[in-house]
C-alpha cells in the first residue's frame, strides 16, 4: 500500500480505522454522525491525529469539524501555523 499524498487521505485514513470501516466508504463532506460517529471515536482520532501530523488540535475546534474534509482543513491551518513559527 503506498503511503498518502494528502493530509485529506490521512485524516480519512485515521478516521476509518477508528470507525473499522474502509476509507474508500467515507466521502470527505459525508458528516461523521451519519458514519456511527461517537465521543470515544472522537477522543481516540484526536489523539491519533495529534501524533501523526505533530499538531495540538483545539478541543473545541476539533469537535466543531463534522467532517473528513473540515478535519483535515484544521490540520493544514494548524501545520502551517507551526511552520511559519519555525
Amino acid at each position: 500500500m503506498s503511503e498518502p499524498d494528502s493530509v485529506e487521505e490521512t485524516v480519512t485514513g485515521i478516521i476509518a480505522d477508528v470507525l473499522g470501516t474502509d476509507p474508500a466508504d467515507i466521502e470527505k463532506d459525508t458528516a461523521l454522525a451519519a458514519l456511527g460517529w461517537d465521543s470515544m471515536n472522537s477522543i481516540e482520532a484526536l489523539v491519533r491525529l495529534e501524533a501523526t501530523f505533530a499538531v495540538d488540535l483545539d478541543l473545541r475546534s476539533f469537535h466543531a469539524a463534522h467532517t473528513v474534509e473540515q478535519m483535515a482543513a484544521l490540520v493544514e491551518k494548524l501545520r502551517a501555523g507551526a511552520s511559519r513559527h519555525a
